[in-house]
């Protein structure tokens, strides 16, 4: 009862400055306020709408990812920015794979602000998938993204997702065994292997945006003839999400690669070697902030 009013006093607050928002739109932290107070204040396990630029989103409650997107109206597209600002400049843009899609946050933007012509999504997750659907619709990108409820893996199987129940509903992760800890459940998932989607696509006209807490190694292997078309790609790097054998199954990357960029850095371009991706894994072992992007060429 309480939340409830709470609830319905920030939204006669909202009407009074409405107006106000629109003569102000530079007030920035204002706007971030109220979108803060709306969302803390929301029932758990409940949808909200959000339309801002021009763009659409259902997200969930209670989630670390859609909490960011709804407060500020976006969540790492900086990191895709700084990306796009490293690819070679005859490179067309025409198709991005966006694999960890989530609800759409980074593929939808980048369709809708004509960054790519079209994308291509996996997300494994039935409750993320049912959202990203939805907010493609609602942006009315249907004919643009192809969404596949499907994780991607180093062969066609069914695998374990252990759902993350408690407030960070983006951390999914692909499991061997069932995780019997209270916080998370098990949802079986199919998967497919990359090389199945990137037949007609090239290195001048794709850009790979990959984020599956620690799985992406396994994806790169099953992405043999993928990475053979020097495909850019832009990967999240986290010591304490990848396994014992990641720089074993990051061989086809030492292959096929030649630099890599850390985006949380200066973008400074680096050799892709084995001894230089360790050297980056032992220095995030002892931060604070202990990940990263990389954006691999």
């Amino acid at each position: 009862m309480l939340k409830n009013k709470i609830y319905r006093n920030i939204e006669s607050i909202l009407k009074k400055f409405h107006n106000f928002e629109k003569r102000n739109k530079k007030n920035i932290l204002l706007q971030k306020s109220i979108q803060s107070a709306i969302y803390n204040t929301s029932e758990k396990n409940d949808v909200l709408f959000l339309n801002k630029n021009n763009e659409k989103f259902l997200v969930h409650t209670h989630d670390t990812i859609s909490k960011k997107l709804f407060i500020d109206f976006s969540f790492d597209f900086k990191i895709m920015k700084k990306a796009l600002t490293l690819l070679n400049k005859n490179h067309k843009k025409k198709t991005l794979i966006n694999i960890g899609a989530n609800i759409g946050s980074i593929c939808i933007k980048s369709v809708k602000d004509n960054l790519f012509e079209s994308a291509i999504v996996f997300e494994p997750a039935k409750k993320h998938f049912r959202l990203l659907m939805a907010n493609i619709y609602l942006n009315k990108l249907e004919n643009k993204i192809k969404a596949y409820n499907l994780a991607l893996s180093d062969k066609k199987t069914i695998l374990n997702l252990s759902l993350n129940i408690r407030g960070n509903l983006g951390d999914n992760r692909i499991v061997k065994k069932q995780n019997k800890h209270k916080s998370l459940k098990i949802e079986k998932v199919v998967s497919d292997q990359l090389d199945n989607y990137t037949s007609k696509l090239n290195k001048k006209n794709t850009l790979i945006f990959m984020d599956t807490q620690g799985y992406e190694p396994y994806i790169i292997k099953g992405g043999k003839r993928t990475m053979k078309k020097k495909i850019p790609i832009v990967i999240e790097f986290s010591p304490l999400l990848l396994d014992k054998n990641w720089i074993k199954n990051f061989s086809e990357l030492f292959k096929n690669y030649r630099y890599f960029y850390n985006l949380h850095g200066e973008n400074n371009r680096n050799i892709l070697s084995k001894n230089n991706l360790m050297k980056l894994f032992n220095q995030l072992k002892t931060k604070e902030k202990n990940y990263t992007d990389l954006m691999i060429t």
